[in-house]
């Protein structure tokens, strides 16, 4: 694999999870954080959205999917464990997407019976978000991208400077911070009810500009430890 190969990946990765999925997502939401941060209540929105959901779940898998590459090729320049963790979080987060494409539409098909129904689809709906928003991708799919970026941002130091590795530190403490607050109470920080969560979100965002900065770097073929990254011309 060349270093223009896992730069192709990490844009993939960044255009069709953080821009397309995540837009597509919105609108099923009806860019309303209210609706998304009560579990369940996605079934108001009925099966028009059944389709959008399974198409967003479905660009949202393949983008995990295309990050896989880009924790292999840094494998040679991380310790075994931070490799493992960037790829376990390619696979938890394309369950993750899998599971709700698959059981998220099918649900909102069944909304459109009477009341009884509506109210069981609630129940089942609000279960598989909770599986996948806070069990999948909030508690286990983040803590394992956390220790990958400061892994990476860890042992790139020496070749660096201060601020990638910097910034990569801010994002993975932020997300542990995240994969905390999911584990322990049961939900998201985006609903910022606390302090704390006005600080772990902020830190979350530093993840999208660090991840370009990698990708550009990947693409450069610009060194992470101090051993040069293999360049288009080898194999």
């Amino acid at each position: 694999m060349t270093n223009r190969v896992a730069a192709l990946s990490a844009l993939c990765f960044l255009v069709l999870n953080f821009t397309v999925a995540s837009l597509l997502v919105a609108a099923v939401y009806g860019f309303d954080l209210a609706l998304f941060n009560e579990s369940g209540r996605l079934v108001e929105r009925g099966p028009r959205v059944s389709a959008l959901l399974r198409l967003a779940m479905l660009i949202d898998m393949v983008g995990y999917l295309a990050f896989a590459p880009v924790a292999l090729y840094l494998q040679h320049h991380v310790p075994l464990v931070v490799t493992a963790a960037g790829v376990g979080f390619a696979l938890v987060g394309a369950i993750g997407a899998a599971t709700l494409g698959s059981v998220g539409p099918l649900l909102l098909e069944r909304s459109a019976g009477g009341p009884e129904a509506v109210a069981m689809v609630q129940l089942q709906l609000a279960a598989f978000e909770k599986l996948v928003y806070v069990g999948l991708w909030g508690t286990l799919e983040l803590s394992l991208l956390a220790i990958w970026m400061i892994g990476v941002s860890w042992v790139s130091r020496p070749a660096e400077g201060w601020e990638f590795p910097v910034l990569g530190g801010i994002g993975g403490i932020g997300l542990l911070g995240y994969s905390l607050r999911c584990a322990l109470t049961g939900e998201t920080p985006l609903a910022l009810v606390s302090p704390l969560d006005y600080l772990i979100v902020p830190m979350v965002a530093a993840l999208g500009p660090w991840l370009a900065w990698l990708t550009i770097r990947l693409w450069r073929g610009k060194t992470t430890t101090g051993v040069p990254l293999r360049t288009s011309s080898t194999s």
